[in-house]
């Protein structure tokens, strides 16, 4: 009996310790990587079929080289056996294995570096003698049993996951949520950094290519996109050569030095690469129209930080994510979602209402997963240790070890748990090389599983009556005061330029996306880097409206008490814009008057005359200054030195006092001539 010629091995009693607690022993000579199992749960009737390769990682051959699977005989029945499973050591077995010819396939010699695929696949009729039957979650996966030069045969190479087996009529609900997260730099003129390494991730086989195959493969079925859209507006830029921010229509060329060859080529894109980003938009765009799509806040800020130092920037971030929305045409719900699923109580009040707040359950599963908070909040919390993965030695979030642990965790809530299974992947999640052979989304289209999307809570939804939790090391790791106020910097520098610039642009919106990496979560960890960058950004502008002149004299003197002062105000950009001229001085006895605010063309100069008076003596600074219609000062001011003098005033006196001196002594002849005159006729 095939029974008796198989040993069977319980799943040993695991206490809590660190993801793998295997991580530490010796790497076996021979990998196995399992990258295909099907179905995805033990069926009624047909066939188990596993498929993968063999390699050889050693520096000896290894002899006859049998892929047998094996499978445990009984199941893990509660989530918290499930999740200590993952800890097993792999040098500990934990299942049967087969060994009856047609249940095990021979794959010959491996020489080192050589590997070999393998398909087997077992009738479902054959495995009822060897596992219990009883539902719940079991063990499979492979052995690679092989003879070395000396002689002796053992098992050389393992793989394994988890495959549930459920016989209720009942069913689950499931959602998941993809993630299109990804740090997003940009050098001072605007160009998205880091091409070489965003090549590479957007190629079919880089991390965000995969993501997009894999939200290719879902099709119609229902899952939710978690999305920056910082994000997107980046790719877009690399799929158009990746060209400097403009400061408005008919801007030509980027006034800065042109880069040295070293530079221009980090900031420029092959054809193939661009073309690569280009089908990447597209696809994760069209995904994102026929799924639900949650929208982060632009950049991904840390909320936490936003929250409780400047919630108006928080507010802001989620303006422009709205818009960028807006212009790629998808429609989305706002959400709050830290990737390290933190969120501080006290800070909730200041997130509003409309917002959907997603945190982790932090690996304490709930019965119930969505709530609403005391201040009218939706809240959901993702289920931590299903997102974590399947068990070693594999990659524990590879598409099929992930895909297994979803539909294990699943299993074990049928008929026990009416609330959705909320699973969050990673926000650098990546499905691995095997993702098409893994085959996710088809794998989850099972009779008991019922994929929903993430919704808004119904009326009626109960109040979560706990606390979030928000340890000390977070409020540690918050991005500091100084990069809020490199943020806060930009975002003052570009209000100048809108007040000022009168063409059509995307200041606003692109320098402000810019502002907000300063406090982007991503910047929890290169926090002198990211202000370095946008201060670095402020500065480039600072010196586009520095473009902007006033020009004159150095020296000037005003006699008399008033005159007119010529000064010229240019136009450096290449933009229109409207100005104004403000002065400003210490002297309280001067006074010149400021100017209307007036148009500009580009690259126009004009002269304005401009009325000043003066009510002392001495030499006084004045500054002159271009200004917004707001009154914001930009540009480069004209500064001079203004000497009065009241010798004018002081000349015309004296003429009077000698003309009026003059009248006296005429009028006193005239009396003294009339007075003899009547004399001599008496």
């Amino acid at each position: 009996m095939l029974a008796a010629a198989l040993v069977a091995v319980l799943l040993p009693a695991l206490g809590p310790g660190p993801a793998h607690a295997d991580d530490e022993e010796e790497p076996a000579p021979l990998s196995v990587a399992l990258t295909r199992l099907v179905p995805a749960a033990i069926p009624e009737t047909g066939n188990l079929t596993l498929i993968g390769t063999v390699t050889n990682d050693s520096a000896e051959t290894w002899i006859a080289v049998n892929v047998h699977p094996f499978i445990s005989r009984s199941p893990m029945t509660t989530r918290a056996e499930v999740a200590a499973a993952t800890q097993t050591p792999l040098s500990t077995d934990v299942g049967t294995r087969l060994v009856e010819p047609g249940q095990f396939e021979p794959i010959g010699d491996l020489a080192p570096g050589m590997s070999r695929p393998f398909r087997i696949s077992i009738p479902v009729a054959q495995l009822g003698t060897e596992i219990t039957g009883a539902e719940g979650v079991y063990w499979i996966g492979i052995h690679a049993l092989a003879q070395s030069p000396d002689g002796s045969r053992a098992v050389q190479g393992r793989a394994r996951t988890f495959i549930p087996l459920v016989r209720r009529p009942k069913t689950t609900s499931v959602a998941i949520v993809v993630p299109v997260r990804e740090r997003v730099r940009r050098d001072p003129s605007g160009r998205v950094l880091g091409t070489t390494g965003w090549s590479d991730s957007l190629a079919p086989g880089g991390r965000l290519g995969r993501l997009a195959g894999i939200l290719r493969t879902a099709g119609t079925q229902d899952l939710t996109m978690l999305v920056d859209p910082s994000v997107l507006e980046a790719v877009a830029a690399l799929s158009a050569n990746n060209p400097p921010l403009s400061l408005g229509a008919g801007e030509a060329t980027d006034p800065s030095p042109a880069p040295t060859p070293v530079s221009r080529a980090a900031n420029r894109l092959e054809p193939g690469d661009r073309a690569n980003a280009e089908a990447w938009l597209e696809e994760v765009l069209a995904a994102a129209r026929r799924h639900t799509v949650l929208r982060l806040p632009y950049a991904d800020p840390d909320v936490n930080t936003l929250a409780r130092r400047a919630p108006g920037v928080l507010e802001l971030a989620g303006e422009v994510s709205a818009q960028t929305f807006e212009r790629l045409e998808i429609t989305g719900t706002s959400v709050v979602a830290p990737p390290d699923g933190w969120l501080d109580d006290e800070l909730l009040p200041q997130l509003g209402t409309d917002p959907l707040l997603l945190v982790s359950d932090h690996g304490r599963p709930r019965p119930r997963t969505q709530w609403t908070t005391a201040a009218g909040q939706d809240l959901i919390l993702a289920d931590e240790q299903t997102a974590s993965g399947g068990p070693g030695p594999g990659a524990p979030l590879d598409a099929l070890a992930l895909r297994q642990r979803i539909v294990s965790d699943a299993a074990l809530r049928v008929g026990r748990v009416s609330g959705q299974l909320v699973v969050v992947l990673p926000d650098d999640w990546d499905p691995g090389p095997g993702w098409q052979l893994a085959d996710l989304f088809a794998g989850l289209d099972l009779p008991w599983l019922d994929l929903v999307p993430l919704r808004r809570a119904e009326p009626g939804t109960p109040t979560f009556g706990s606390a979030l939790g928000y340890p000390a090391e977070q409020t540690v790791q918050e991005v500091p005061q100084v990069n809020l106020d490199a943020t806060r910097t930009l975002l003052r520098t570009t209000d100048s330029l809108v007040e000022l610039i009168r063409s059509e642009n995307d200041i606003a919106h692109d320098l402000s996306g810019v502002a907000l990496t300063a406090v982007s979560i991503h910047a929890r960890g290169d926090r002198a880097r990211a202000r370095g960058q946008v201060l670095a950004t402020n500065a480039k502008m600072l010196a586009r409206l520095g473009q902007v002149e006033v020009v004159g004299t150095d020296f000037v003197t005003l006699s008399g008490g008033s005159g007119t002062l010529a000064v010229t105000v240019v136009n450096g950009l290449d933009q229109p814009i409207t100005v104004g001229v403000e002065p400003r001085t210490a002297a309280s006895g001067v006074e010149i008057e400021s100017t209307e605010p007036f148009a500009l063309a580009p690259g126009q100069r004009t002269v304005l005359r401009l009325k000043a008076k003066a009510s002392g003596v001495g030499v006084n600074q004045v500054v002159l200054t271009a200004v917004t219609e707001a009154g914001s000062e930009i540009g480069t001011p004209l500064v001079f030195s203004l000497r009065t003098s009241q010798v004018g005033n002081l000349v015309w006196t004296v003429l009077g006092a000698g003309a009026l001196l003059l009248v006296v002594m005429i009028g006193r002849r005239i009396r003294r001539g009339l007075r003899e005159h009547r004399w001599r006729r008496g």
